[in-house]
């Protein structure tokens, strides 16, 4: 088993810092029946603090009291649309906003729809027939292509090394094509002069036959999944290998992974956003609207469990399976699933892996705020952030 070192600024931290003021906000934020008016001012009296305690507090957490109101108020909205029989106008006034029309105007801004379309979107069809619906469109796509099939049975196998993949990916001109074109953007080095190049020293074995599958979903997605959302996802999944090295780079006392079972982890984590998204899928408008407003990977999971019971991790591994890809990734996903419905409670692993999964999900959704990430690159005391956001978000 391979395994690799993932560096922390402070060797003597290995967990994620305690948001206990933030919590504490959020609570007073619950409890409030027009959580929107609530004040800085407020809090800090309710909790007994200051208002100069309150605020350095508040940025020892790397967080703002308006941060942690934005996105309460964020997700309130998102949940009560989606779960909850309260009118619209009782949300608008519960969410601060003076008029309906502007809250309107604003959330029509966001999701490219207006509150009612986007309730009306999440009550089509149910979570059994949905659940029947994407197995049914899973079973259906056509099988991978037979370089694809050949690298993924051979891989585990003692022949298989760099003149093995060669020999099989040399039929398959696309193919060779598109791993010299990847190999030879900026952020994974030196051009390659050929395909032997362009794997040992750019990209390695394990990433070429991770990309086979991706590129493999693309084509046969290519017609039932809108353009413009199969190419950000994808050019997401192509660079979850490049994220994963930057990010474990530098030598250090952190956490061991297994590399290459991490890196198929991230490479086919969240191709279960294309098949939530095939025009096929009874809720596919409201899943592509989620992906234009709501800006969290974890929230979204959530939000996806309330109404149509599946998360992305289980829209993906509905996929993996078919294809007999590594049971480890499965039973990873399968994990990650827990974790996020709070079933299973976060180790430091886990943290940094849906770490750079939520960075994946900022690449697959075009999102232009990083201020989040930002936040929790230090509240897990990651190194090298600023380097990943200059070379994956700004640099594409």
């Amino acid at each position: 088993m391979h395994t690799g070192l993932f560096t922390i600024k402070n060797p003597m931290i290995q967990n994620t810092k305690p948001l206990i003021l933030t919590a504490a906000v959020n609570r007073l934020l619950r409890e409030s029946d027009v959580p929107a008016t609530l004040t800085i001012e407020q809090c800090a009296t309710a909790l007994a603090m200051s208002m100069t305690s309150f605020r350095r507090k508040l940025s020892q957490e790397e967080a703002t009291f308006k941060r942690i109101q934005h996105k309460f108020l964020n997700e309130l909205c998102v949940h009560a649309l989606l779960t909850e029989n309260v009118s619209i106008s009782a949300l608008v006034v519960k969410l601060g906003y003076s008029e309906r029309a502007t809250f309107e105007r604003a959330f029509r801004n966001k999701f490219a729809i207006s509150p009612s379309q986007f309730r009306e979107l999440s009550l089509v069809g149910n979570n059994k027939n949905n659940q029947q619906n994407l197995s049914t469109i899973a079973q259906n796509m056509p099988p991978l292509p037979d370089s694809c099939q050949l690298l993924l049975s051979e891989k585990d196998k003692d022949s298989f090394d760099l003149h093995r993949v060669i020999a099989i990916i040399a039929n398959d001109a696309i193919f060779t094509g598109r791993i010299m074109g990847l190999a030879s953007k900026a952020i994974y080095g030196k051009t390659p002069n050929n395909i032997e190049e362009a794997i040992s020293r750019n990209l390695g074995i394990n990433t070429v036959v991770n990309l086979a599958v991706i590129y493999a979903v693309k084509d046969s997605l290519a017609v039932h999944v809108e353009q413009r959302v199969i190419n950000q996802c994808t050019n997401a999944f192509l660079t979850a290998p490049k994220l994963f090295q930057l990010l474990r780079k530098s030598a250090g006392i952190g956490v061991k992974f297994d590399i290459a079972l991490i890196e198929q982890v991230l490479v086919f984590a969240l191709l279960g956003m294309l098949l939530l998204c095939h025009k096929e899928a009874v809720k596919h408008q409201l899943m592509l609207h989620s992906l234009q407003g709501i800006d969290d990977l974890h929230s979204l999971n959530n939000h996806l469990y309330q109404v149509m019971d599946i998360s992305i991790y289980g829209a993906s591994s509905l996929m993996l399976s078919l294809w007999h890809i590594d049971a480890r990734v499965i039973k990873q996903l399968n994990h990650l699933d827990k974790v996020t419905k709070q079933a299973t409670k976060a180790s430091r692993h886990d943290e940094l892996l849906l770490f750079m999964l939520s960075c994946l999900y900022a690449l697959a959704t075009g999102r232009k705020d990083y201020s989040e990430l930002e936040q929790k690159a230090e509240l897990l005391n990651l190194d090298g952030f600023t380097e990943v956001k200059a070379l994956l978000f700004q640099g594409k």
